[in-house]
């Protein structure tokens, strides 16, 4: 190679070209290429640590900041992933080797975990009888890790007593997880109902009367 190059400026000499302005071109040409192709050689290292980590393969759902979606190739460029409203969005791949991303299809269970809010009028006695049952169902439920199971009263709210519930359901399936879901909170509503406890309603600000700026305003006026 470096006898090469030293045959090459030699005959560019002896046609009568300017060795240091070849030089110089040739610096400023490969510093010019160098910035343009620097996206394209930062997507193909992306392309290589995506492949090769094995982070997401084609069909994987995955989430990326705000973009979540089916992975339906990987190209040498980019990722495009397929989001629940069908738009196709292109990522990158040294974006996406450089950002933290999910991988949801590699979760290997869910977490159930909701708060129940009970109103203040609920007594001690109702309360630990909710307590205790939620616990029960959660334990005897077949589609539940026992030893994760949780039913506690985790805070004096604002407006209500703030209760939680959690437990991992061992599934990969989205589907069966929401049909378990909305089971355990079927059975949680029966449970607060039995107990003669009511869920707390949301609290709203109470609405201020059309008038009563104007009449703050007048009475203001007539002190001066």
């Amino acid at each position: 190679c470096v006898w090469f190059t030293a045959g090459l400026f030699l005959i560019l000499r002896s046609l009568g070209f300017e060795l240091t302005a070849v030089i110089a071109g040739l610096g400023i040409g490969g510093i010019a290429f160098a910035f343009a192709a620097q996206k394209t050689i930062e997507n193909l290292f992306g392309t290589v640590t995506v492949v090769a980590d094995e982070a997401i393969q084609v069909g994987d759902i995955c989430q990326m900041g705000t973009i979540e979606g089916r992975v339906e190739s990987i190209g040498l460029r980019s990722t495009l992933i397929r989001t629940p409203d069908r738009v196709l969005v292109s990522v990158p791949n040294g974006q996406l080797a450089a950002t933290s991303f999910g991988n949801l299809a590699r979760r290997d269970k869910f977490l159930f975990r909701h708060n129940i809010r009970l109103g203040y009028e609920t007594t001690a006695d109702q309360l630990r009888h909710v307590l205790a049952e939620v616990r029960k169902m959660m334990l005897e439920h077949a589609k539940l890790e026992p030893a994760t199971v949780s039913a506690r009263l985790i805070r004096f709210g604002d407006a209500s007593l703030e209760l939680q519930a959690l437990a991992y359901v061992p599934t990969r399936d989205e589907g069966a997880f929401l049909d378990i879901q909305e089971g355990l909170l079927l059975r949680i509503m029966d449970i607060v109902e039995a107990s003669g406890a009511a869920l707390s309603l949301p609290t709203e600000a109470a609405p201020v009367p059309k008038d009563f700026a104007l009449n703050t305003r007048t009475r203001d006026t007539q002190q001066k």
